[in-house]
């Protein structure tokens, strides 16, 4: 080894390269992920407020239906109609929720990916980065032995030409 330029710089350069490449695919994953996250996230609420406008037209419409005496036939049938349009609709909700629902864990599943190989080009940068320090160390202990030779020789040739 000569004390020069680490051997394996270029390594450590096409590594830090592949590492900032990793990072962007991660940062665009996590974007995706989280977008697909808050679509999941509107979509439980529609349906919860689809649920809940069901529910509030059952309770009202009976009480109106039987508060004015008997209800009509046609009253009963547009009842019905207007609930059959609320589970269609709440059934819309629900199909769009699984939608989202499976698009949320496939960008989970592509970030997870990201994540993993991420860390494996941390750690290899790491790697090379390590293999640096014990390369740098090992040049630094040869230059002080280097130095203490010469200095051990300097002392010896100022006693035998004194």
């Amino acid at each position: 080894m000569s004390a020069g330029k680490f051997p394996l710089e270029p390594l450590c350069t096409v590594r830090g390269i592949r590492l900032r490449v990793l990072e962007a695919e991660l940062k665009r994953c996590r974007g995706l992920y989280d977008q697909a996250e808050q679509q999941r996230l509107a979509a439980v609420d529609a349906l919860a407020l689809a649920q809940q406008s069901r529910q509030d037209f059952v309770a009202a419409s009976w009480q109106q239906l039987f508060d004015s005496t008997n209800p009509t036939g046609s009253a009963m049938d547009r009842h019905e109609r207007h609930l059959a349009l609320l589970d269609q609709g709440i059934e819309e909700r629900k199909a769009t929720l699984a939608g989202c629902e499976q698009t949320c864990a496939e960008t989970r599943a592509v970030l997870d990916q990201a994540v993993a190989a991420w860390r494996q080009g941390r750690n290899k940068l790491d790697a090379v980065g390590e293999m640096k320090q014990e390369w740098q160390r090992e040049i630094r202990s040869r230059q002080e032995i280097h130095e203490e030779h010469s200095l051990e020789e300097l002392l010896l040739r100022q006693t035998h030409s004194s």
